[in-house]
């Protein structure tokens, strides 16, 4: 057994404020640091801040702490790929594991974290009592994209995909490694190290192993140098005092509080692995699938270690797969833009080089065709051709494949404290950009505070399963005199002449105009956003034409530039000349003329129960084919 030299020994006992139980540790190289979780801290009154989780630079500086309290209050173990700069955080206690996707700032523990996470309970043998699975450190391999989980209580390794699929398992017992604790990837070999014990005996002795990724055994290393008492995570990364030279860093958690509920003795021991810091391949994350319309942001990411020394760095985009040509606005920068000329399904891929080792990625991009595709969003939650949703969400039809896409997802960028509030109507903008209008008072994220009379507008950087952008004000409106609980917005849309047209969840009365919540009133506009000022008119009177039922409340509508058609939708069952219908469908008003004296004719358009749409649930806005991109 080779004896590893000890080079530093850190306490983070000692940290402001206190690590005392450090469970996992894991470099970060794109900030030069380590992250470090302590999932015992929570419990200890005297040190717990609210801060679990230490950022701490090689040498063992503590440069700031984060938390993971909103979703775990026992991390255990910590990865990080640095192609996305996605950590990965068991808990044992709710046998989770969490994937902390950091948004578009880049930065861990800031509003726009997108925190999800897949269970670890059901990767058990038959034989296994799956309630005893014990998920302690995890491990990232940027060679393979999956994870490797310790389960300390069953001494298995679990490799699983970045969403959890169990793909192989193995037991540490066979090759002497007991109650493992801790697992990393050694850069120079992909061989893993495990930190446990050589016995089951107690007090058991504290080894290190190194094994194949499969489970074979190759080395075991005495770490007795740092007098440990209960190592748990560890991690490889450039020593502290050589930059070209891999050490091992491991954390101790020591004294357990349930034992002395005072201890303070947590400790990070630094080790000598004795071998290079590799030349390894830039690690390449070409972005997540979007839904787009008519052009892509593409948000890649590239990270290099900077060897060889005097190589030079290069990334070019390129379509591995689509049914046309597409235009790159730069095929060279990492963060660019994309246009297309034909609806369909493209595969990109990001190709990023050091001079001598070459890294890739590949993304999908799902172009709608605005012609054939229909915007919903819905009164309720639940799953429409393979896709889940909820009242934050606005889905896309396609009738042209008879397939349903996510292409606003809510919940990624209205922010956690916002879950009780979803949208009602919506407008899809040329320029790409989401109008739409809230149940409820808000502060979303950029610390932009609305009102249910205002509508929102979001400018996307990226549109699908994973939505991001920022919010603006477009319209407010106290400020043109929607003041009333009744007076609430919950249909907009914008007209042949551009002017905005909205409805109200009761009855209105603005500058002269008032009417009920079946009608239409246009928004005459002289300045838009914070400091809204413009008239109001009558545009639809609903009564005129027969919709006088409580039922008939209007919650959606789109204008079709072309005809003027007037594409509604009510909050539910509807009963007019030419159509009938549910919440869920959507009918056609043709008007002969319209104002304080409304007349037309209706006819049917969609019925939501031919397209999936689950019973009981009513269509709360609509966009049937937004306006082509200029």
């Amino acid at each position: 057994m080779e004896k590893l030299p000890l080079i530093k020994l850190i306490n983070t006992f000692e940290f402001g404020p206190p690590s005392p139980d450090p469970s996992g540790i894991v470099y970060i190289s794109h900030l030069d640091s380590f992250l470090i979780d302590d999932g015992e801290v929570d419990e200890m009154p005297t040190y717990f801040t609210g801060r679990n989780i230490f950022q701490v630079s090689r040498t063992g500086t503590l440069e700031k702490t984060l938390s993971t309290i909103n979703y775990s209050n026992e991390p255990t173990g910590i990865a990080y790929n640095p192609a996305n700069r996605f950590l990965y955080i068991t808990d044992d206690n709710k046998r989770l594991v969490f994937q902390i996707n950091p948004g578009a700032d880049g930065n861990y523990n800031t509003s726009d974290d997108v925190v999800t996470s897949f269970s670890t309970s059901s990767w058990g043998t038959a034989t296994d009592n799956t309630d005893d699975h014990d998920p302690e450190d995890i491990a990232y391999s940027p060679t393979t994209g999956t994870l490797f989980v310790v389960d300390g209580f069953g001494s298995q390794v679990y490799e699983v995909t970045t969403n959890g699929t169990l793909l192989k398992t193995f037991d540490t017992e066979r090759i002497g490694l007991h109650d493992p604790e801790g697992i990393a990837i050694d850069p120079s070999t992909g061989n893993l190290f495990m930190v446990g014990y050589l016995s089951k005996s107690s007090p058991a002795t504290p080894a290190l192993f190194e094994l194949t990724t499969t489970g074979e055994f190759i080395k075991s290393y005495d770490i007795s140098a740092a007098s440990p008492d209960k190592p748990a995570g560890i991690t490889i990364a450039p020593s502290s005092t050589d930059r070209t030279k891999l050490s091992i860093y491991i954390v101790d958690r020591g004294v357990d509080n349930d034992v002395d509920p005072n201890e303070n003795d947590g400790r990070l021991y630094e080790f000598a692995l004795g071998r290079d810091v590799p030349n390894q391949a830039p690690a390449v994350a070409a972005g997540e699938k979007q839904v787009v319309l008519y052009q892509a942001n593409l948000d890649g990411s590239v990270f290099d270690d900077g060897l060889p020394l005097g190589g030079t760095l290069t990334t070019k985009w390129s379509m591995a797969n689509g049914p046309n040509d597409v235009e790159f606005a730069n095929d060279s920068e990492v963060d660019t833009t994309l246009s297309f000329t034909t609806a369909g399904t493209y595969t990109l891929q990001l190709v990023a080089n050091d001079g001598k080792l070459t890294g890739s990625s590949q993304t999908t991009i799902q172009v709608l065709d605005p012609t054939s595709t229909t915007f919903v969003s819905l009164a309720g939650s639940g799953t429409i051709g393979g896709v889940s949703f909820n009242r934050q969400d606005i889905l896309a039809y396609d009738k042209s494949t008879s397939s349903w896409y996510m292409y606003f997802d809510g919940s990624d960028v209205l922010g956690a404290a916002n879950k009780s509030v979803y949208l009602r109507d919506f407008h899809l903008n040329a320029d790409g950009s989401i109008l739409f209008a809230l149940n409820n008072p808000a502060v979303l994220p950029g610390e932009l505070a609305v009102d249910d009379s205002d509508i929102v507008k979001f400018i996307p950087t990226t549109t699908g399963d994973f939505t991001s952008g920022r919010f603006e004000m477009y319209f407010d409106g106290s400020d043109v005199g929607l003041t009333n609980d009744s007076e609430e917005i919950d249909a907009i849309a914008i007209d042949r002449d551009g002017n905005l047209v909205i409805s109200t969840k009761g009855g209105f009365t603005v500058n002269g105009v008032s009417g009920s919540d079946e009608d239409l009133i246009k928004f005459k506009a002289t300045s838009l956003g914070e400091n809204t000022a413009g008239t109001w008119t009558m545009l639809f009177d609903g009564s005129d034409v027969g919709l006088t039922d409580s039922s008939e409340d209007v919650n959606g509508v789109w204008f079709d530039a072309d005809s003027n058609q007037i594409f509604l939708t009510t909050e539910g069952s509807f009963n007019v000349a030419g159509a009938t219908g549910d919440g869920a469908d959507i009918f056609v008003f043709n008007p002969t003329s319209l104002g304080s004296n409304t007349s037309g004719r209706f006819s049917s358009y969609w019925d939501g129960s031919n397209y999936g749409i689950p019973s009981g649930i009513a269509v709360d806005g609509i966009s049937v084919a937004p306006p082509q991109a200029p």
